[in-house]
């Protein structure tokens, strides 16, 4: 008989292999159509697939999983060795041939006290049950392994939780290894009793089991064979998924209400710009129809601010090039129509000055014509130039001073003199302006060249460059000034227009196109900057015109 009663405990002892971890991948799901924009799907498609990918291994739990079961079969292989000892030493007889006692055997097993949920068997050498802890207290000697399970009322957190289980298991890889993992409890018994224990998981109906197979020993002969197994694995993984259901259904409702503000907020208003820059292209009367969106202070709200300008721009730039087609027109049919009539007139000439003087007339109607054509080109390749070219960095006090050397070294002795006045530069530094160089030496050319033209014999045209100051603090303030009668006071404005002539005194019509102050106003507006022209002089007696000219600064 056996006097003392054993509790099964964890002892250390070598460790059976670690199980290989399940590598789980979600379902393809095909998404139907929802009648939202494409970036509204990929908004809600980025947030669910990071949620079911968080779903997934929450429902999987491997870590959790591979953990409990390797302090599960650490602590029946610790029972197993002590009770097959126990065994060893009360149940096998004294003779010199080992043999179980069946109810020596039964009596240690009823002494133990088995924690909840492991369930023990005891096997002969021969592999037949000898005793089941299961049916020990009952009377009863044998029961079946896997006893029936009662059917119940599942909730409905419990039902999605099995239907995520099923999909979890439909997975080739998790078929795969379920499949690897059957128990053959024959065959682990019979492998147990060549003397070595056998070990790990098993998957026995379907269900997740823990179970050990120790040789029972008398010095080297193996007598039986203990089968510890344990069945409450599943109840304790699924334990953990019920207490990640909550955080699972707040991660969810979180991810839908991102996706919703993330298409109201953003989708919504770029599906609502996109629309209505369509309706803008197709008519003209349809210019505001993209919304003002500037209040939101984002990108969005300044994406609108950009399409509602550019579509100003592009209409504006329509509008010049459709008064500008009609300008050049009317400024070609003036000297067309003056040739028309000295040619009529010429055939019609009697005498050889009067031939001389047609003659004279269509020689001048041709330059002006020449002159006329090639200032329109000129204007209309620097639209398309400032159009192409990207703004860089511009020493200005160096262009201003180039360029009055290059006048000064071309100049006539009648001709007045052009000169470069360096600005006292307290900081020392470069003033260096944002810019394409070509377009603004144009500006400088066309400003020389309108002062030349006004400035009397031995006068002087002066270039000077400053820094701003004040609300013109980022920008370089450039002025040229002649010595010439000035600018009537009303047309400080119009002189900027395409085709506005004023003759200096003494100059012949048509001597000039009209286009090079508006070819600086364009230029310098390209660049966001600011051109006018003003009367300089003291006391209202006006010595002169002068042209100032603001353009940013350079900033890296």
């Amino acid at each position: 008989m056996v006097s003392k009663r054993y509790m099964a405990s964890d002892i250390n002892i070598k460790k059976p292999s670690k199980a290989p971890a399940l590598t789980v991948r979600g379902p393809r799901r095909r998404l139907r159509a929802l009648g939202l924009s494409a970036l509204a799907r990929a908004i809600f498609l980025s947030n669910m697939v990071g949620l079911l990918i968080l779903l997934i291994g929450a429902l999987t739990l491997n870590e959790v999983r591979a953990g409990l079961i390797q302090t599960k079969l650490q602590s029946l292989y610790s029972q197993s060795e002590l009770i097959t000892s126990v065994l060893a030493n009360e149940a096998t007889g004294t003779g010199p041939i080992p043999t179980l006692n069946v109810q020596d055997a039964r009596q240690v097993l009823r002494l133990v006290d088995w924690p909840d949920g492991t369930r023990v068997q005891l096997y002969d050498y021969e592999g037949i049950l000898i005793a089941d802890s299961a049916a020990l207290g009952t009377g009863v000697e044998d029961l079946p392994m896997n006893p029936p399970q009662i059917a119940q009322n599942l909730s409905m957190m419990e039902r999605i939780e099995s239907g995520a289980q099923s999909l979890v298991r439909a997975i080739p890889s998790v078929k795969r290894r379920r499949a690897l993992l059957k128990r053959d409890l024959n065959e682990d018994i019979r492998s147990a009793l060549l003397g070595e224990p056998v070990a790990g998981e098993r998957y026995d109906e379907g269900e997740l089991i823990a179970v050990v197979n120790y040789p029972v020993k008398r010095v080297q002969a193996v007598v039986g064979v203990l089968t510890m197994e344990t069945r409450d694995l599943q109840a304790i993984v699924d334990a953990e998924r019920a207490s990640l259901a909550p955080i699972a259904l707040l991660a969810l409702i979180t991810a839908l209400l991102s996706s919703l503000a993330l298409t109201l907020f953003i989708a919504l208003p770029v599906r609502r710009l996109a629309r209505a820059a369509q309706i803008v292209t197709r008519s003209s009367d349809n210019r505001g129809a993209i919304p003002d969106l500037s209040g939101r202070q984002d990108e969005i709200g300044d994406l609108s601010i950009t399409l509602r300008e550019m579509t100003d721009g592009l209409y504006n730039r329509i509008n010049d090039i459709a008064n500008f087609a009609a300008d050049v027109a009317h400024e070609i049919k003036n000297p067309l129509t003056s040739l028309r009539s000295a040619t009529e007139t010429l055939s019609s000439a009697k005498t050889k000055a009067q031939r001389d003087k047609m003659v004279s007339i269509i020689q001048s109607d041709v330059m002006r014509m020449d002159r006329l054509i090639t200032d329109i080109a000129k204007a209309s390749r620097m639209d398309a130039e400032l159009a192409r070219e990207s703004d860089g960095p511009v020493e200005i006090e160096k262009m201003l001073e180039n360029m009055a050397q290059l006048y000064d070294q071309t100049a006539q002795s009648d001709r007045p003199t052009v000169r470069y006045l360096s600005a006292d530069n307290a900081a020392g530094e470069p003033i260096i302006i944002s810019g394409v160089a070509e377009a603004l030496g144009q500006v400088v050319r066309n400003l020389i060249d309108n002062a030349l033209t006004f400035s009397p014999p031995g006068g002087h045209v002066r270039l000077r460059v400053r820094r701003g100051a004040g609300e013109h603090a980022e920008m370089a303030v450039i002025t040229v000034d002649d010595d010439g009668p000035g600018i009537p006071p009303d047309n400080l404005d119009n002189i900027f227009e395409r085709f506005y002539t004023q003759r200096a005194k003494g100059q012949a019509f048509g001597a000039h196109s009209g286009l090079g102050l508006a070819i600086c106003r364009q230029i310098v507006r390209a660049h966001r900057g600011e051109i006018y022209a003003e009367n300089r002089g003291h006391e209202g007696a006006v010595s002169g015109a002068k042209f100032t000219v603001l353009l940013p600064l350079y900033r890296e």
